[in-house]
């Protein structure tokens, strides 16, 4: 009261102000509080909303674009609820769609990914895991002898979160029998494929052997396990569910497990005289065991197991997760030896196995009902929104050793290009003249992967003008649009063409920025490969591959086919897109679930194995219509590889696209096996064909160069 009394009357005014000031600060907080309230309020009613949805994804698929291929580990926002009580799906309240955006998690970074060549990471450190922590063992239900105990050992080979839309749409068709426990694909029971291989096939006994790759005789089982440090959290988790071992504090959870052997049988009965010379004796065999746990609990599911995986570091009580096959084979050494039974477990830690993106849940949001579901993302609407990807592989530089096949030292052979096929940049010539936009998966052994990445990224950075000196402007004689995703018809190919004035004026760039303006990309997919696989496996586990990459991939694409590096997708008029919509979406369509490309073969001479001689190979043989027609007649092989529609692949097995016909689309049948109509089952030779650039001759009239005889 005094200093108040004593102020000036300049300084009553400035206190004035201050005052009238403060107020109206303290005011403006109180407005920017009360929006940002309202603002979260609102927020919270739509995400209520949001997630209230019990739409059923088999009625009405998800809208949204496609599933985006990530090259970094998937890394969840922190999640720490695993040890609630409320587990069951009729209590499930969290949204996965909540999860943060990827963030990289790689600890292998020099292997560098841009828009056009992708390294896949996240297998990589799949590879590292198996190596670190997967194993194998056999037990024998009776004592063995010293020669059958030493004639059979196990090690695991891969394994991989199962992401093929079939095997969602299985899950979720079966659990409308069991009361829609799935909610909806919310709660949807993990799914994994994994393969462990066996020595010596034709020791075992060939009778529960057989020509399909289902309804095999072999006992199989399958788990998740979860170890904790302690029996009090082991028993809080999923309670009144899982099978607990108190004595190691962990709880397994049994799933339902299928033995896979695609040709199997085939590989113990084939002989040099019916297979080119070429058999198998003392060869193993890799075993694929597929595995679905149970639905309607929310920590089986893949997408959480993968987040409490990743968040283990974070969190006290929970020490490990892993998986856990079994199947049993019969040991029979000779015919007259009796029959002796051995178990062969495999145990691989859950970090060997996860994939780019293990939220299964998307995948049944946007999965197909009937074979041109409007509503789904696997249907595409038109030709230019096929998602189309052709797969090569597994790749490798092989050599011997000690008289045994043996991986080639990259130490010892500088110019080795590793796993990259010598004709691959023929192939990607043609690709990008017919495939714009679509996606090269390239295996390779992880024992090479450093040279062919390096290899790989070399000649994507050399100029067209170098890989290409005979036809690098028919790539870039489209000037009007350099960027144009339409055909390049092979006629652009004729040399009359490529000394035009229009294609005199073309730009020459490298192979990278010619695949960039064309859409494309490369993903370079490195495969575990260790020496017994290489040395007693046909062609380093190929038979497996095929399920692995469509458990891997089919769910990123439309559209995938299985190639060799040494073929050459020759089309007549039309885009490989244009082609495949027309057979699998259009009102045209065959309605077939995979289709198979017809191959013809061409011997090209050691002195015409470079870039130049081959593609003039190519352009000779589908520009002489006498030579085409005499090709067509004499040098064609009846099965070629197999195209498929990504919502029915269960395996891209090489020649045979195999199906689960009970669980594809409605009005999606398995042509190719039930061997109906052979132009419905067959892609046409005015569609696309396969140009195989032989290095062993077969028919001297079949190779480069050779006009056919006169009629």
């Amino acid at each position: 009261l005094m200093r108040g009394l004593f102020r000036s009357p300049s300084q009553t005014r400035r206190r004035i102000q201050t005052d009238q000031n403060h107020k109206c600060s303290v005011s403006v907080k109180w407005i920017l509080c009360l929006i940002a309230f309202t603002i979260v309020c609102l927020d919270a009613l739509f995400i209520k909303y949001v997630t209230s949805s019990t739409s059923d994804p088999l009625n009405q698929p998800y809208r949204s674009g496609p599933l985006r291929l990530s090259m970094k580990s998937t890394q969840y926002e922190p999640h720490h609820q695993y040890l609630s009580n409320t587990t069951r799906g009729n209590q499930f309240n969290e949204d996965p769609e909540r999860s943060k955006p990827p963030k990289s998690t790689t600890k292998y970074n020099y292997f560098e990914s841009n828009d056009v060549l992708q390294f896949d990471h996240a297998v990589l450190e799949n590879i590292h895991a198996t190596y670190d922590g997967a194993r194998s063992q056999i037990e024998w239900t009776v004592p063995p002898t010293p020669r059958e105990k030493s004639a059979f050992y196990a090690e695991p080979h891969w394994a991989t979160v199962d992401r093929r839309p079939i095997i969602v749409r299985k899950q979720l068709l079966d659990d409308r029998e069991a009361k829609n426990a799935a909610h909806f694909g919310k709660l949807l029971g993990c799914a994994i494929t994994s393969t462990t291989f066996v020595s010596n096939l034709q020791l075992l006994d060939q009778s529960v052997l057989r020509q399909e790759y289902r309804d095999l005789n072999i006992p199989a089982n399958c788990e998740v396990c979860f170890q904790f440090s302690n029996r009090k959290d082991m028993n809080r988790f999923v309670p009144r569910e899982g099978i607990p071992d108190t004595s190691a504090a962990t709880k397994c959870f049994r799933g339902e497990a299928t033995a896979v052997a695609r040709f199997a049988k085939w590989q113990s009965e084939v002989t040099q005289e019916n297979n080119n010379g070429e058999s198998f004796p003392g060869y193993g065999y890799p075993w694929t065991v597929d595995c679905m746990l149970q639905n309607g609990i929310k920590e089986l599911t893949c997408r959480e197991i993968t987040r409490m995986q990743r968040e283990m570091d974070e969190i006290d009580g929970l020490l490990s997760i892993f998986h856990v096959t079994t199947f049993s084979l019969d040991a029979k050494l000779s015919s007259s030896s009796p029959k002796k039974t051995f178990i062969v477990q495999t145990r691989w830690p859950w970090s060997a196995l996860m994939s780019h993106d293990d939220d299964r849940y998307k995948i049944a949001k946007m999965i197909s009902t009937h074979w041109n579901d409007p509503r789904s993302w696997f249907v595409p609407k038109k030709t230019d929104e096929v998602k189309l990807s052709h797969v090569e592989g597994p790749g490798y530089d092989l050599s011997h050793f000690d008289r045994q096949p043996s991986l080639e030292s990259m130490a010892l052979e500088p110019s080795s290009r590793g796993g990259i096929h010598s004709r691959l940049f023929v192939n990607l010539f043609h690709l990008i003249r017919n495939a714009p936009g679509s996606t090269r998966i390239i295996a390779v052994v992880d024992g090479q992967m450093q040279r062919s990445y390096q290899y790989l990224l070399t000649i994507l950075n050399e100029r067209i003008s170098v890989l290409y000196p005979w036809y690098w402007r028919a790539l870039r004689s489209n000037q009007n649009d350099p960027a144009s995703t339409q055909l390049i018809p092979m006629s652009e190919m004729n040399l009359n063409t490529t000394t035009s004035l229009l294609s005199a004026s073309a730009v020459d760039i490298t192979l990278m920025d010619l695949m960039r303006l064309r859409k494309m990309k490369i993903i370079l997919l490195p495969v575990p490969t260790p020496s017994f696989i290489i040395e007693k496996t046909v062609d380093a586990g190929k038979y497996s591959f095929g399920p692995y990459i469509a458990a891997r991939y089919a769910a990123d694409y439309h559209v995938m086919m299985l190639v060799d590096g040494d073929t050459t997708l020759i089309e007549k008029n039309q885009t490989l897109q244009s082609v495949f919509y027309d057979r699998f979406f259009s009102e045209k369509s065959s309605r077939c679930a995979g289709h198979i490309i017809q191959v013809l073969e061409q011997y090209a001479e050691p002195s015409d194995n470079i870039e130049g001689p081959l593609l003039e190979c190519t352009h000779d043989v589908s520009s002489n219509p006498q030579k085409w027609d005499y090709i067509m007649k004499n040098c064609r092989v009846q099965e070629g590889h197999i195209v498929a529609r990504t919502d029915s692949i269960y395996s891209l097995s090489a020649n045979h696209q195999d199906t689960l016909p009970e669980y594809t689309p409605i009005g999606v049948e398995d042509c190719v096996t039930t061997g109906q109509d052979w132009e419905r089952s067959h892609l046409l030779d005015n569609e696309v064909v396969e140009l195989h650039l032989r290095d062993r001759k077969k028919k001297k009239e079949c190779a480069c160069f050779v006009n056919p005889p006169l009629s």
